[in-house]
């Protein structure tokens, strides 16, 4: 059955990239399979490719063989796992094309399978285009107030587990309405996103950087006590009342800080760590540890 000619032309006429296999070996390949990868038969792609699964790229949202043990076929885990498997392919021009891999075994040779690679790029590119505006402040291309509660949670439970230390800073413009008032939004605006390209460049990786508000934003500092946190604050703060462009005018900032405790209620920290910023505020370019 898996050389006959009717299979072979069947599967020759669905559009999607379609191949027999083993998991080791591919037996049969339709055109548009073929056509992918740029090309004309099955034994020039297996001259130069030893198997499919090896050009899965390792990416964390897809499948590839970084997640599986050496001794396991990837069409059997494939095959056993009840979640939808989607994987990344680089096409013959070198840009990433998402699949989403349908398999089932050939009921007549149990040890081969029909796999189907569904294009579903599009989906997935609308799906994240989608989680960016939802997560992210469209004028500052930062995290927003809800990605931040939601990455806010996620770092305490790994305070609870690990018993890592975990500070909270929050920050404003002194006197950003005048900025508004005097120079118009358009400027204002400017003074926002500059502001948070020279923050970001100083923070790690890891830190989590959010606009809490109109001119507040602030930081979550994962494995960072408060002293820590306070010279980094102080660091800031001097960053930003030293930053010159001649497009912008001249700000400073005031900032709060606290540590999360392992006895803060859900909003407790915030109450501590906004009442530290009304205190720094009151003297104006200003840290205030609470």
């Amino acid at each position: 059955m898996i050389y006959n000619k009717v299979f072979t032309t069947t599967i020759n006429i669905i559009p999607n990239p379609i191949i027999v296999t083993n998991g080791n070996k591919i037996i049969i390949a339709n055109d548009n399979f073929l056509s992918f990868f740029n090309y004309k038969s099955l034994e020039e792609f297996v001259k130069y490719n030893s198997n499919i699964c090896n050009l899965f790229v390792q990416h964390k949202d897809y499948f590839s063989l970084d997640v599986i043990n050496d001794d396991i076929l990837w069409t059997d885990y494939i095959y056993e796992n009840e979640n939808p498997t989607l994987v990344s392919i680089l096409d013959k021009d070198g840009k990433p094309i998402v699949f989403k891999i349908s398999i089932n075994k050939l009921q007549e040779y149990e040890n081969y399978y029909v796999v189907v690679f569904t294009d579903i790029t599009a989906i997935q590119n609308e799906k994240k285009l989608l989680e960016q505006l939802a997560y992210t402040d469209p004028l500052t291309n930062i995290y927003n107030r809800q990605m931040f509660s939601k990455l806010y949670l996620k770092e305490i439970e790994n305070k609870t587990r690990h018993g890592d230390a975990l500070s909270l800073i929050m920050f404003d413009i002194d006197h950003f309405k005048a900025v508004n008032d005097t120079y118009g939004h358009d400027v204002g605006d400017k003074v926002l996103i500059t502001l948070t390209k020279l923050i970001t460049k100083h923070l790690r990786t890891n830190d989590v950087f959010a606009r809490w508000g109109g001119e507040e934003f602030v930081i979550l500092l994962p494995r960072t006590n408060v002293d820590v946190a306070y010279n980094k604050a102080q660091e800031l703060r001097q960053l930003i009342e030293q930053y010159h462009d001649d497009t912008i005018p001249s700000i400073t900032v005031s900032l709060g800080i606290t540590e999360v405790l392992d006895t803060d209620k859900e909003q407790s920290c915030f109450k501590r760590v906004d009442k530290a910023l009304y205190q720094a505020k009151v003297k104006r370019n200003d840290v205030v540890q609470l």
